[in-house]
C-alpha cells in the first residue's frame, strides 16, 4: 500500500501517522513478512485507537459539524476491524484474510481518509 502525495490533508499530525500506517500495511500485506503479521495486526490495533482519539480531538476542538458523524465511521470500523483481527487469529494467515485486509483495511481507509478526512482539514484550514 503505497502512500502518494494526493492523499495528504495538509494537517502535519495526520499525514504523518497516515503514512506510518500506509507502511505498516504495506508489510502486513507483503508474504515475506508472514511471521511478523501478528506484529502488524497488533500495531493496526494500536495505531487505529490513537489515531482516531487524536482526530477526534482535533474535531471537538475545531467545534467541526460533522464530528458525530466522523466519530460514528471510526466507531463503525473499530468493529469491522476487530472482525478481521479475531478471523486472522483464528485462521492465521491466509490468502482470503490478506485479500479481507485489503479490502477492509487498505480500501476503507483510503476512501475514508480521501473524502471524510480532507473535507475535516479543509475545514479546518478555513477557520484560519
Amino acid at each position: 500500500m503505497l502512500w502518494m502525495k494526493s492523499l495528504e490533508t495538509g494537517i502535519v499530525t495526520i499525514d504523518e501517522q497516515h503514512k506510518k500506517l500506509f507502511e505498516q500495511v504495506d508489510l502486513l500485506l507483503d508474504k515475506e513478512n508472514v511471521n511478523r503479521h501478528k506484529e502488524i495486526i497488533d500495531f493496526l490495533d494500536n495505531y487505529i485507537a490513537n489515531h482516531f482519539s487524536g482526530e477526534q480531538k482535533m474535531h471537538r476542538e475545531a467545534k467541526y459539524p460533522k464530528a458525530n458523524e466522523h466519530k460514528k465511521m471510526h466507531d463503525d470500523y473499530i468493529v469491522v476491524f476487530k472482525k478481521m483481527k479475531d478471523k486472522y487469529l483464528k485462521e492465521g494467515a491466509a490468502i482470503s484474510i490478506n485479500m479481507e485486509i485489503n479490502k477492509t483495511v487498505v480500501g476503507w481507509l483510503r476512501d475514508h481518509i480521501m473524502v471524510h478526512d480532507k473535507e475535516f482539514a479543509a475545514y479546518r484550514k478555513s477557520l484560519s
